[in-house]
């Protein structure tokens, strides 16, 4: 049941990182989204290693998207009338996450899970909408790029589904400045409070305490 006060992380949040990849989030990047609320692109990725670490701390559910096309356009759709170069092919340097990310040499932790997805939307035709049942779900915290696309079009999707989602702000950034503003005021206005600062979550997540199928899972290896 939505929470009728979600504040900064609802009642029960989880946190979704969008394509953190390379050929979003460095300079030689295919779409490089240079655009944010911060001082560079940097400095988002900064600000997302400590929205993930204190997330971890706080033991939420993470969940890490990465968009993947095949290498013969076979799954790119109508995204091929877009705009934006040819991006993250399967097995390209350009499919991976960026190195500066706070993920350890061994994999991801316990509670933490990779989405591929074919499309902007994170849940279209994806396992996500399973994972967020298995933690019981109702708001999602959303960081990552690109702030005028994925991270938009999945916040609308959330909605849509009834979630509560909380864009952090300061942990996006978009393939123009107009742009990042826009989508930004607009998922604004489809929830109001929709669109959080970095300090807000954090210090909210700072009281949280921490969902039990991942306390679960780090203590017993398995919610079984």
């Amino acid at each position: 049941m939505l929470p009728t006060d979600p504040g900064a992380i609802g009642k029960t949040p989880a946190l979704l990182v969008i394509d953190p990849q390379y050929d979003f989030l460095d300079p030689d990047g295919a779409v490089y989204c240079l655009s944010s609320s911060v001082s560079d692109t940097k400095q988002v990725i900064r600000n997302i290693n400590t929205l993930v670490e204190t997330a971890r701390e706080a033991s939420l559910p993470i969940i890490w998207t990465k968009e993947s096309h095949r290498p013969d356009h076979s799954d790119y759709g109508a995204e091929m009338f877009s705009v934006e170069q040819d991006h993250t092919i399967a097995e390209t340097e350009g499919e991976e996450f960026i190195d500066e990310l706070v993920i350890p040499d061994t994999g991801l932790p316990a509670a933490e899970y990779v989405v591929r997805k074919r499309r902007y939307n994170c849940f279209h035709n994806t396992d996500l909408m399973h994972l967020l049942s298995t933690f019981d779900i109702d708001t999602i915290l959303i960081a990552g790029v690109t702030t005028n696309v994925c991270v938009h079009y999945t916040a609308q999707g959330a909605h849509e589904r009834d979630f509560v989602f909380r864009v952090i702000e300061d942990c996006t950034a978009g393939t123009s400045q107009s742009l990042h503003d826009a989508a930004l005021e607009m998922l604004d206005y489809l929830q109001p409070g929709g669109v959080q600062s970095l300090t807000s979550v954090t210090a909210a997540l700072e009281d949280f305490p921490g969902n039990p199928v991942v306390e679960k899972i780090k203590r017993d290896g398995s919610i079984l």
